[in-house]
């Protein structure tokens, strides 16, 4: 076999030196793990999903889908009380942070966040060439702490809020994001993948902030990670913009089918959210009163420091080997704590009983 070093030699210099997003573990064929690391939702879409893809998947997958999603574009304005043209669809919301970064940021210049934050950010802007600048997040023990954090003073063409924060789970309140809107001059991206989770939006704020782009996915309150839906909302002219630089059919039939579905069964989505919210806050009371530092979540996860004498990355391994899966950064700022999706009642409670097992062993 002839050595690939000379076709390796094409590739971009960036990408020959960079490192890629590097997403949650996924289990094996046959592994049996309780996945609590990638912040799924627990319990299966509705049943008008599965109904719309299974009519959908009988009579149209030959045929291209709509290139700009018109019908899931008219759903989503409906629900959002906005015009289809302040709607753009992606293959999930990691799409539509990409359309952004084509739209909006060139060679050399500057994207800002809080560190930390989604560590698809900094990918996104090695692959196009552009510069990262960022301001500490502070840890907060209350949620209404979140309104005294200083707006940064940072210089850049976007500044990419991710309200629920990854991975503390906190979410600025819409005033301190009109706060950011009036002392940052670049474009603010509320990235809300986890906003239904929470207390506020950023959407009030669109009508009168033309630079504010709000992201949403559905893969989270809405079951439909598999399928890969996202949606950004924006003035008319700057989703005329970011409609330019989108791939041809960016959205598959099938996903655009149960985008709609999903969005069109309220009733079962806020039944749904409203359990994975009261698990979030039985879990996070069940851990603190067992000495663990949680977060204020307002998202479907929470971020929990162990208890002095119990390293994050003991925990974590112990979890592993008991057949549960969290998130655990090894080094920088997050390495302290672990990342917890909310499964079900019934696995955060064997959760809780593998968590006291490792700390007995850890004595």
């Amino acid at each position: 076999m002839k050595s690939v070093d000379k076709a390796l030699g094409f590739v971009r210099r960036v990408v020959r030196g960079m490192d890629g997003y590097v997403p949650g573990i996924q289990p094996g064929p046959g592994e049996k793990l309780v996945k609590l690391n990638t912040n799924e939702n627990p319990y299966p879409p509705s049943p008008r999903v599965l109904e719309a893809l299974h009519a959908a998947a009988e009579s149209a997958v030959r045929l291209y889908p709509s290139p700009e999603a018109t019908p899931l574009r008219e759903r989503a304005a409906a629900l959002y009380g906005l015009k289809p043209s302040q709607v753009i669809c992606g293959n999930g919301s990691d799409e539509i942070l990409a359309i952004l970064m084509r739209t909006f940021v060139g060679e050399g210049e500057t994207i800002a966040f809080f560190q930390p934050s989604y560590s698809l950010y900094p990918v996104l802007a090695e692959i196009g060439r552009a510069r990262t600048t960022s301001a500490p997040l502070p840890r907060v023990s209350r949620s209404s702490e979140m309104g005294d954090i200083p707006v940064p003073s940072l210089k850049a063409k976007i500044f990419l809020l991710t309200t629920p924060n990854s991975p503390y789970g906190v979410a600025f309140p819409t005033g301190w994001v009109e706060r950011l809107l009036d002392r940052f001059k670049g474009i603010v991206v509320a990235d809300e993948a986890y906003v239904d989770f929470a207390a506020e939006s950023s959407l009030p704020l669109l009508a009168s902030h033309p630079r504010l782009v709000i992201a949403r996915t559905l893969s989270k309150a809405y079951s439909l990670a598999g399928m890969r839906a996202g949606l950004a909302f924006a003035h008319d002219e700057l989703i005329r913009e970011m409609m330019k630089v989108k791939d041809s059919y960016n959205m598959s039939r099938l996903a655009q089918v149960a985008a709609c579905a999903a969005l069109e069964d309220q009733e079962y989505f806020r039944t749904s959210r409203d359990r994975i919210i009261a698990t979030r806050e039985r879990f996070s009371r069940t851990l603190g009163a067992q000495g663990f530092t949680v977060l204020p979540s307002q998202a479907n996860f929470i971020f929990a420091v162990p208890p002095l004498g119990l390293a994050a990355g003991i925990l974590y391994e112990g979890l592993h080997s008991r057949g549960f899966l969290v998130r655990h950064w090894k080094a920088g700022i997050v390495s302290d704590g672990l990342r917890i999706s909310i499964g079900t009642d019934g696995e955060m409670d064997a959760l809780m009983r593998a968590i006291e097992e490792v700390r007995r062993g850890n004595q």
